[in-house]
């Protein structure tokens, strides 16, 4: 909420609801399964190695060689699925952003017949999704052989470096089946183990994700401090300068001019000319590259917000309606507005007529 117009447009509208949806999703998933295996799969991998090592002491080099083999393997499986998680996650914000976009500007779609190109784009996008997922599932379907693998060539070694001496010995049977039994609780906790990584990967990739919000520090920071008074007088754009984030131009260059209070001023302009930058300076939602923008004499960065707020009043272009009642809706702007208010302001707004033909009307 503390974000401005050029935070969320930094991350854009979709990605933030897959990091806030899916991400966090992960890292409850990555936290859950730390509470599950941090002792148990510690235990069982120590425990089996240690009751390896006293069945057959002089085989502890086969043990060593079988847990460095299969981390070697894991180490280099999860690396190339880390970067693959990544992309997983950028495509899907990129997914959900062109969602947004078409459902939002459905009408534009449909009004150039754009309907087969926008399908097009959303199912190359989807089909690049499938294709990082299958690559991860190829990776981790070679997880388990390979292990397996590992563990059964160590058990042969075994089984043939102990049984020469079956013969004089016959009790070594007991002693190589412990030993077998005990190469398999080591594996055992090994594939639980590289279950638990493929979980943390994902998690680490999506714990940075939220992170990156999180840390990030919003353009736009009003001053708490600032004393809580009426603005009031002349409207005044002082040698104002703005460009967008990583833009390669300014849109507004050396804007100069003075309202005077009381006056109404219309400004018009060619699309992309800078209106609506204009208009987005005058609530705080950018901050000037250059210049200042002032009202009654004082410096918009040293006001305080519930000043600003109650001063300056922004109409969208684009009508926006939350969830919930025509009630609610118009609380948005004073939250304990009473039901005349309510009445008052949809007769300006020229609302009440079809608002009346509710039978809740408000509610």
């Amino acid at each position: 909420q503390n974000f401005s117009f050029g935070n969320i447009e930094k991350f854009s509208t979709g990605s933030l609801v897959v990091r806030l949806i899916n991400d966090m999703n992960q890292v409850t998933n990555m936290i859950m399964t730390i509470f599950m295996q941090v002792f148990r799969v510690p235990l069982i991998l120590v425990g089996a190695f240690i009751l390896g090592i006293i069945t057959v002491p002089r085989l502890w080099w086969l043990e060593v060689l079988m847990v460095v083999l299969i981390m070697g393997i894991t180490a280099i499986i999860f690396k190339k699925m880390g970067s693959l998680f990544d992309k997983v996650q950028n495509l899907m914000d990129k997914i959900n952003t062109q969602a947004k976009e078409n459902l939002q500007g459905v009408r534009v779609v449909k009004s150039f017949n754009q309907e087969g190109q926008e399908i097009n784009k959303f199912n190359q996008t989807s089909d690049t999704l499938n294709n990082v997922n299958l690559k991860i599932g190829y990776l981790f379907s070679t997880v388990i052989p390979s292990f397996e693998l590992i563990a059964y060539v160590i058990i042969a070694a075994a089984i043939y470096l102990i049984g020469g001496s079956i013969l004089e010995h016959p009790s070594d049977i007991a002693v190589i089946s412990s030993y077998v039994t005990y190469i398999m609780q080591l594996l055992y906790a090994i594939m639980i183990g590289s279950f638990v990584m493929s979980i943390f990967a994902r998690g680490g990739v999506s714990l940075k994700r939220i992170k990156e919000v999180l840390e990030t520090q919003p353009d736009v920071v009003f001053k708490d401090d600032a004393p809580v008074e009426e603005l009031d007088g002349d409207v005044e754009f002082d040698n104002v300068t703005f460009a967008y984030p990583d833009a390669d131009k300014p849109i507004l260059k050396n804007i100069s001019f003075k309202v005077k209070s009381g006056e109404m001023v219309g400004i018009v302009g060619a699309t992309g000319s800078g209106k609506s930058s204009l208009a987005q300076l005058l609530p705080r939602l950018y901050d000037p590259t250059e210049g200042t923008v002032r009202i009654g004499g004082h410096d918009l960065r040293d006001v305080n917000e519930k000043s600003l707020r109650d001063t300056v009043s922004y109409v969208l272009q684009r009508a926006i309606l939350f969830s919930g009642t025509i009630a609610s809706n118009l609380r948005q702007g004073k939250a304990d507005a009473t039901n005349y208010e309510l009445e008052r302001a949809s007769q300006i707004a020229q609302a009440q007529e079809f608002i009346s033909r509710y039978k809740d009307t408000f509610d």
